[in-house]
């Protein structure tokens, strides 16, 4: 998974459950099963979290928690609309051998608007249109002699990954359309179960958010 698309998974977590430490955020990401797909190694985290500070992204509060030193990190403006942008890339961009960025872009769709969403997804479909087209033209290309033989079943692969994609995304796009899911600024209809691990990081973020509020007085 490319470093852009881990930036934009960890500054997801962070916007969703700020003010976070760096052990929440290991923590809530391999509750997610993303160690499958994403490859995140926990000393990244760490090392990401203070580039993203010299970058402005986020804001690192050094706060006394008991007897123990922690530091917890919340956004900034200039991290928000990093975020944006990596989400709307990750979106828009099709590549069908390598879907994890837009795994990690609808992972937070409840931090994108519904209308953004839309346009972007929207646009999607047709980058993805225009990708079966040039690989059935790379396809007549092989057939007409113009490249070895095998090559056309690598590229028939990626084509039929590209057309399952273009048949999914008209249904999730109208389900959309629909009403379905939650987005940026409108009524959760769904709460996690009670064992979820999500409960522990609300409580967490909420004690810290407390505690800044109280050093900030």
């Amino acid at each position: 998974m490319s470093t852009t698309t881990t930036r934009a998974l960890l500054l997801g977590v962070v916007t969703l459950f700020e003010p976070v430490n760096g052990y929440q955020l290991r923590r809530e990401l391999l509750s997610w099963g993303v160690e499958e797909w994403a490859h995140i190694h926990p000393g990244s985290i760490y090392s990401m979290l203070s580039t993203f500070v010299k970058q402005q992204l986020l804001e690192r509060h050094d706060l006394v928690d008991g007897e123990r030193a922690v530091a917890v990190y919340t956004m900034t403006d200039a991290g928000q609309t990093e975020l944006a942008r990596l989400l709307h890339e990750a979106t828009v961009t099709v590549n069908a051998m390598e879907p994890s960025a837009f795994r990690v872009a609808l992972s937070f769709i409840p931090l994108v608007e519904r209308p953004t969403m839309l346009t972007d997804l929207r646009e999607r479909a047709r980058v993805a249109e225009k990708t079966s087209a040039r690989l059935l033209d790379r396809i007549a290309r092989v057939a007409r002699g113009l490249a070895p033989p095998h090559v056309a079943h690598s590229i028939e692969l990626e084509l039929r990954l590209v057309e399952t994609e273009r048949a999914w995304l008209a249904e999730f796009i109208g389900s959309i359309e629909a009403g379905a899911l939650v987005f940026a600024g409108e009524q959760p209809d769904w709460e996690p179960p009670a064992d979820d691990e999500g409960h522990q990081m609300v409580s967490e973020s909420a004690r810290y958010r407390e505690m800044l509020r109280q050093a900030q007085d």
